[in-house]
């Protein structure tokens, strides 16, 4: 082998992107320094986008102060290439921030103002990453930010999961993403809609600290804003798959700002040029941090199969907990598979230790595999 590309997903509370890749760089410098390895962040549009494009994207890292879901202030990153702008609601809404874990209660307002810092500095185009979040606001928090006027009994409020069912009008006259002719795109992989048994509370709000009463109300509440807004704005949302992502955000991203919608991992890839960079490479590494069936209905370790097997080029799967046949993914194409935790390890214990582990496993397949040629 001449070169080897990593692409894995971050083992969550375990390992970021970049250090699964750099742990795999090192072990093969040690073992065969003349080996290339090129190590690609990887993310759905979640945690570690802004990372992501900024080592291989060509943005640049921008700071500021906002806010996080509690309204309280914080630094936060987001990037920028000419008038792009790639924000990662994560960044300011993220489920880490949430101090309590409160979904009725905390607000994507944090990123409504990273949204209004790159249209300020003249942003045309701004990439909204979706996921990894700690709220259920349907969006209103970013709306508020941008000038959009919730009322209710004529007042002006900042409506959260508890209050979407209060709002009773929507004042646009003064919302700065139309008046700046800026276009907004939402990246997202998941294809949950709105609301219902598997839209956005039934699914994602138990994670976030609602209990089954506070999941009713959100379902509920999310229903009553979207038919609001259905007639209100004259379109269609609620079978729409993907609004769902980010505690509903896409009821106020695409039923007010007209957002388009892309996946998150494609869009990353193509920054990244994968497919260009394949066409040297000889192995691709991915994974994540349990791999089940799941990750076989379009998670990042089955986009970056299809991206390799296009180009022939072998893929080995990585993963803390294999929760699913190595079979299954040997006969959907993977090469192999490397799994870290034994079954003698408790989950806390093979977190402990994956790091290790992983250039243990690395090293021992590698040594096994040094001469594997890429599938011409």
């Amino acid at each position: 082998m001449k070169k080897i590309i990593v692409a894995a997903d971050s083992f969550k509370g375990c390992m970021s992107s970049s250090e699964i890749g750099e742990r795999i760089a090192i072990t093969t410098r040690k073992l065969f320094p003349e080996v290339e390895v090129t190590v690609l962040p990887i993310s759905d549009g979640g945690e570690g986008l802004v990372e992501a494009v900024v080592k291989n994207g060509g943005f640049l890292r921008q700071e500021g102060t906002f806010c996080d879901p509690q309204r309280q202030p914080l630094t936060a990153a987001w990037a920028r290439r000419g008038t792009e702008a790639v924000i990662e609601l994560a960044q300011c809404s993220g489920l880490g921030l949430c101090h309590p874990r409160n979904p009725a209660l905390a607000t994507t307002y944090g990123t409504g103002l990273q949204i209004k810092a790159a249209l300020d500095a003249g942003c045309q185009t701004i990439y909204l990453g979706l996921g990894g979040s700690g709220t259920h606001d349907g969006g209103c928090g970013i709306a508020a930010t941008l000038g959009v006027r919730f009322l209710h009994q004529g007042k002006t409020f900042l409506p959260t999961g508890a209050t979407l069912d209060q709002i009773e009008a929507l004042d646009l006259s003064d919302c700065e993403l139309f008046n700046s002719g800026a276009r907004l795109i939402c990246l997202c992989d998941v294809t949950n809609p709105l609301f219902g048994t598997n839209g956005a509370a039934q699914v994602f709000a138990r994670q976030k600290g609602a209990d089954e009463a506070l999941i009713a109300q959100l379902d509920h509440n999310t229903e009553q804003l979207t038919r609001k807004v259905e007639t209100w704005q004259k379109c269609s949302l609620a079978a729409q798959p993907g609004l769902g992502a980010a505690g509903a955000c896409g009821l106020m991203l695409k039923g007010v700002f007209r957002c388009e919608i892309r996946s998150g991992l494609e869009q990353l890839l193509h920054w990244m040029r994968l497919d260009e960079q394949l066409t040297h490479a000889d192995l691709i590494i991915t994974g994540e941090g349990r791999i089940d069936s799941q990750s076989l209905q379009g998670k990042v370790p089955l986009g970056i199969l299809h991206h390799a097997q296009a180009a022939n080029v072998p893929v080995l799967a990585v993963c803390g907990q294999l929760g699913i046949a190595k079979t299954a993914l040997l006969e959907a194409g993977f090469r192999d598979v490397l799994v870290l935790q034994k079954p003698s390890m408790s989950k806390q214990e093979s977190i402990r230790q994956a790091p290790r582990r992983l250039q243990e496993e690395w090293a021992a397949w590698l040594k096994r595999n040094q001469s594997i040629d890429r599938e011409r």
